[in-house]
Order: C-alpha cells, then structure tokens, then sequence
C-alpha cells in the first residue's frame, strides 16, 4: 500500500546538523547543548486546590444550582 501524503525519508548523508533530546525523570528534557527544562507539575501543584473544590462540590445536593456553581 502507498501513501502520497506521507514524505519519503531523507538519506542521513544530507543531515548537515541535528539535535539531539533526551526526555528523563529528573528533568523534562535536556538538549545536545546541555540547556535543560524543568517538569511542569501542573497537576500536583493544583491538587490541593482540587481536593477542596471536590470536597466542597460534594456535600452539594446533585444537581442543584450550587452544585452547578460548586463545579
């Protein structure tokens, strides 16, 4: 099966430069210059946050206008 919308492989000859990125545990990602970037813990920093909502939207009888606002 052939597919046009896929472009063909360039040969490794022609690759004058490249990166490299290397995607760990520690640090997000580092590049081949050694610059690194932090992981966004987005989640965990809003996670307490979200508890107190949760539990707050909880006690809310389901389907009320202040369960609505509560979520």
């Amino acid at each position: 099966m052939e597919d046009k919308s896929v472009p063909s492989l360039i040969p490794t000859d022609n690759i004058k430069n490249s990166v490299g990125i290397d995607v760990g545990l520690k640090e997000f990602l580092t590049t081949n210059t050694g610059e690194t970037v932090s992981v966004p813990n987005l989640y965990r920093k809003a996670q307490s946050n979200l508890a107190k909502k949760q539990s707050k939207t909880a006690r809310k009888k389901n389907g009320s206008n202040n369960w609505k606002k509560a979520r």
